[in-house]
């Protein structure tokens, strides 16, 4: 009776210690939080000053002189009406 609780208990403890490392472990880290994708300024000619920028975050990103920056919906835009932030 005792080696069949024994036998028994091995696998059940196996399977716990299983389940509570897989939702202890996370991935938090996402590739798309951690691409730079580029950055315009504005000023004085439009989408052409490239600085490096992030797509995600929390502070918007700006050059050293404070200016912010913007972002292409397509490579081939004109325009850059996407809002990026700092890495």
């Amino acid at each position: 009776m005792k080696t069949f609780k024994f036998k028994l208990l091995i696998p059940v403890v196996a399977i716990i210690f299983a389940l509570t490392s897989a939702f202890a472990t996370s991935t938090s880290s996402n590739v798309a939080d951690l691409a730079i994708v580029d950055g315009y300024i504005d000023a004085p000619v439009p989408c052409t000053q490239r600085i490096d920028c992030s797509p995600t975050g929390l502070t918007v990103c700006t050059n050293a002189q404070g200016q912010q920056a913007y972002g292409k919906m397509f490579p081939s835009q004109t325009s850059c009406p996407k809002v990026v932030f700092k890495p």
